[in-house]
């Protein structure tokens, strides 16, 4: 027997939104205002006069504050009853929103990247580099601005209660030229200041070991103080958000087994310093 299209079960969803939002004491103004929408597209919703996609049921309970069981639970039906516990959204702005989203609310955040400084750890004129090479559609929004949210996104490492940030990095993104040496060199010295906050551990793996957990690519593990772990993989077009347990769990492995590869944080600290030295002389 075929599983349940999305359509089917349109109102029970938008009834359980409701009910989440009010048990959030949340009006549709709050959920409206927090996706950029009127608060009559969230009644629509709700009230299964329009049908709602995936990812703006996705987009809804991360307004909300939903996660674990019951956004997986949600997310099935929406998606026709999968059960997979997993979230493709494909739609860049949702996306965006969503992981920002998971970022403010975490308490630790655990960043694996391969061959780029972690969003939360780039300059201004680094992410301008990074982003003016990879943008490829004039329809997305312009660079500044884009470096502009980036940039305010930084601003959770500067709260009162900051997260545990803990960042893990290769020597060959280190070493890789974004930007021109003097925006390296800069970008780096940032690296090490960021190293003298009590919140935030830089490792590094060196150029040494050339094969390690990581080659797959990078991710984001989110821990929050009341809910499940989300794990975050993003490539140009989706981003993926799991919850699962054991998919979970397979990606905190591979941070042990990255950490037990990478430098310990003296020396990851003393390699940076001698890399910005490099690049100051060039």
């Amino acid at each position: 027997m075929s599983l349940p299209k999305a359509g089917v079960t349109t109102r029970g969803i938008g009834f359980e939104l409701e009910r989440l939002r009010t048990k959030a004491q949340l009006t549709l103004q709050d959920v409206g205002k927090g996706l950029g929408v009127s608060a009559s597209t969230i009644s629509r919703l709700e009230n299964g006069k329009r049908q709602p996609t995936p990812e703006e049921v996705s987009a809804m309970l991360t307004v909300i504050g939903v996660i674990g069981p019951e956004r997986n639970r949600l997310l099935d039906r929406a998606r026709g009853g999968d059960g997979s516990g997993l979230v493709e959204v494909s739609n860049p702005t949702v996306q965006s929103r969503t992981y920002m989203n998971f970022e403010t609310r975490a308490t630790v955040i655990t960043n694996f990247q391969l061959m780029l400084i972690p969003g939360l750890a780039q300059t201004p004129e680094y992410a301008y580099a990074i982003i003016s090479a990879i943008q490829v559609d004039e329809e997305e929004p312009s660079i500044e601005v884009r470096v502009g949210r980036r940039m305010a996104r930084q601003a959770i490492l500067a709260r009162r209660s900051p997260p545990e940030l803990n960042l893990i990095l290769t020597e060959a993104a280190l070493r890789l030229p974004i930007g021109g040496p003097k925006v390296m060199a800069r970008q780096l010295k940032h690296l090490v200041d960021l190293t003298d906050r009590a919140n935030v551990t830089i490792r590094v793996i060196p150029a040494e070991v050339v094969g390690h957990a990581g080659l797959l690519g990078q991710f984001v593990i989110l821990d929050f103080a009341k809910d499940k772990p989300v794990v975050h993989i993003e490539d140009r077009t989706t981003g993926l958000f799991l919850d699962d347990p054991a998919r979970v769990a397979l990606y905190r492995l591979t941070v042990e087994k990255l950490t037990a590869v990478a430098l310990d944080e003296g020396k990851s600290v003393r390699l940076m310093t001698s890399i910005t030295h490099d690049f100051d002389r060039e």
